[in-house]
C-alpha cells in the first residue's frame, strides 16, 4: 500500500484548509493514507474546530491589522501565520494505516514521528513531548490538529509560520488567549529562525512529506489531480461566538490544562443540549455526543483521542451550561 500525495503546491489558505476534508474522504474511498503539503501566504489567524471566536482573539484588532480568521477541520489550539507558512495535511482510513500500533489515544505520537524525521532530515533536530506542538532545535515552532471520525477516519494537519512564530501576537489575542502560556515559558519559533536558510519553504514541505513515508516503510505514490474542494466551509469568520449555533446561551467556561474549554446550552427542540467547545484535542463528534449529554456506556471513547482535558472535565462544563440556563432568574 503506498501513501498517496498530492505535490507540494502554493495554494491559498483556505483552500489548504479544505483539503482536509476531500483528502480524508479519499482516504476512506480507496482505504489507504494520503499527505499533501500546501505553501501558504499570511498574515491569518487559523483556529481549531472547536474554538470559539471570540474567546481567542479580537476580531476588530485582526480585521485591522488585515489578518482574517479562518477555522481548519481539526480540534486543538490556534495558530498565526504571520507571511510565508506551511500546512501539511495528513488523512488516513484507520488510526493504525502508517504506524501498526497506534490507537486513538496514541494517535499523535505515532503519526508525529515522520514529521520529526522529515525537520531533522532538513537540519532542524525536532522533539515532540505530547500534545499540541512540535519543538524544532528546542523551541516551539509547529502546531497540530487533529480529528477522528466515527468510522475510525483519521484527520491530521500541522501549520508553522515561515516568517513568523505560531503563537498569536498579544495585539491580536483575546484576554483568555493572553492568559495561557501555550508555550511552556518557551519562546516560539518561526521556521526561518530554526531551519537553515538554505533549505526553502517548498524544499521543506517536500522534504517532510518524504520523511512521513519513509518512516512508514511505504512507497510515496502520485496521487494524481487535486481533489474538489468546499472553500466555502473555510472562509473568514466575523462573529465571535462562531461556532457556536445561533441562539446559544452565555457560554460557561473552564480552565484545563491545555487552555480553554467551554459550553452554551442551546434550546430549542433539543432540551437538555449543550454546544461544547475549546482547545482540546480530541474528535469532534465526541464533542457533539458529550453535548447532547449521551450516557458514558454510549460513547466508545476508546476510539477518540482526547488531550488537553478529562471526560470528567467536559462532562462537568456541559451541565453547569444546562443548570444555568435552567436557573430562574432573580
Amino acid at each position: 500500500m503506498p501513501l498517496r500525495s498530492l505535490p507540494p503546491a502554493h495554494r491559498p489558505l483556505a483552500d489548504a484548509l479544505a483539503l482536509g476534508p476531500a483528502l480524508l474522504e479519499r482516504a476512506r474511498s480507496s482505504a489507504a493514507p494520503w499527505i499533501a503539503a500546501s505553501l501558504v501566504e499570511g498574515p491569518a489567524v487559523v483556529l481549531g474546530a472547536a474554538q470559539r471566536a471570540g474567546r481567542v482573539v479580537d476580531l476588530a484588532a485582526c480585521a485591522a491589522r488585515g489578518a482574517p480568521v479562518l477555522r481548519r477541520a481539526t480540534t486543538g489550539t490556534a495558530a498565526f501565520l504571520g507571511g510565508r507558512g506551511v500546512v501539511w495535511t495528513l488523512a488516513l482510513p484507520h488510526a493504525a494505516a502508517l504506524a501498526p500500533d497506534a490507537a486513538a489515544r496514541t494517535l499523535l505520537n505515532r503519526n508525529v514521528r515522520g514529521f520529526l524525521r522529515g525537520f531533522a532530515r532538513a537540519g532542524a533536530p525536532a522533539h515532540y513531548a505530547g500534545r499540541e506542538w512540535i519543538s524544532l532545535q528546542h523551541r516551539p515552532a509547529a502546531l497540530l490538529g487533529v480529528d477522528v471520525a466515527q468510522d475510525g477516519a483519521v484527520l491530521l494537519e500541522v501549520l508553522a509560520g515561515h516568517d513568523a512564530p505560531p503563537a498569536i501576537p498579544a495585539e491580536l489575542a483575546a484576554p483568555d488567549e493572553r492568559a495561557v502560556d501555550r508555550w511552556l515559558g518557551k519562546a516560539p519559533a518561526a521556521l526561518a529562525e530554526v531551519v537553515p536558510a538554505r533549505v526553502s519553504p517548498e524544499a521543506l514541505a517536500g522534504v517532510v512529506v518524504e520523511a512521513v513515508a519513509l518512516r512508514a516503510g511505504l512507497p510515496l505514490a502520485d496521487g494524481g489531480g487535486a481533489p474538489e474542494l468546499a472553500v466555502e466551509r473555510f472562509q473568514p469568520i466575523t462573529a465571535p461566538d462562531d461556532p457556536a449555533p445561533a441562539g446559544a446561551g452565555a457560554a460557561a467556561v473552564a480552565r484545563v490544562p491545555i487552555g480553554w474549554i467551554e459550553a452554551a446550552a442551546v434550546g430549542g427542540s433539543s432540551p437538555g443540549h449543550a454546544w461544547l467547545g475549546g482547545d482540546v484535542l480530541t474528535a469532534r463528534w465526541l464533542l457533539d455526543a458529550l453535548g447532547r449529554g449521551e450516557a458514558p456506556a454510549s460513547l466508545d471513547t476508546a476510539a477518540a483521542p482526547l488531550d488537553g482535558a478529562g471526560l470528567a472535565d467536559l462532562r462537568a462544563l456541559v451541565q453547569r451550561a444546562l443548570s444555568a440556563e435552567r436557573a430562574p432568574e432573580r
